[in-house]
C-alpha cells in the first residue's frame, strides 16, 4: 500500500515517438461519423499514449508502492497542453508522486506527469491525477 515515504518517486518513459498511423487512429475514432477536423493533427486525448500510459504502467507495477489495481479508483484528473505534438515527434515523459493522504481506510495518491519534446525542450503536456486506492479485505 503506498505510504508518505513514496512521495517524490518518479517514473520516467523517455523517447517515444509518436506514430502517425496510431494518431490518426485516434483522431479518425473520436471523429467518429464526422469528418476528422484537423487532419495529420494530433488529438489532444492522445496523452493518454504517450504521458500517462507508459509511466502509470511504471506506477503500478511497482512492487515498493504496491498499488492493488482492484482498489484502485480514478479520483480525479485535469491536463494541459501548451505546445502541439505532431506525428513524428520524439516526446520524453515522467511523473512524480506528489502526495499521499489516508482518511477513512483509503489511500490518495496524487501524481503530477508532464511530456516535453527533446528537440525544441517544448511542454507538450502537463497532467495530474488523484487515484483513491482501497483497502481490500
Amino acid at each position: 500500500m503506498p505510504d508518505r515515504s513514496h512521495i517524490g518517486r518518479r517514473y520516467s518513459a523517455p523517447g517515444q515517438r509518436i506514430a502517425p498511423d496510431s494518431a490518426g487512429a485516434m483522431a479518425r475514432a473520436i471523429a467518429g461519423a464526422d469528418e476528422v477536423r484537423e487532419a495529420g493533427a494530433v488529438p489532444p486525448t492522445y496523452a493518454a499514449v504517450y504521458c500517462l500510459g507508459p509511466t502509470l504502467a511504471q506506477l503500478f507495477s511497482d512492487p515498493e508502492v504496491g498499488i492493488d489495481l482492484a482498489g484502485l479508483i480514478h479520483g480525479e484528473q485535469s491536463f494541459e497542453w501548451p505546445t502541439p505534438v505532431h506525428p513524428g515527434d520524439v516526446i520524453d515523459a515522467t511523473a512524480e508522486i506528489t502526495s499521499i493522504d489516508t482518511k477513512r481506510g483509503m489511500t490518495f495518491v496524487r501524481l503530477a506527469m508532464e511530456a516535453t519534446r527533446p528537440a525544441d525542450q517544448a511542454v507538450v503536456c502537463r497532467a495530474t491525477s488523484l487515484m483513491i486506492v482501497r483497502a481490500l479485505a
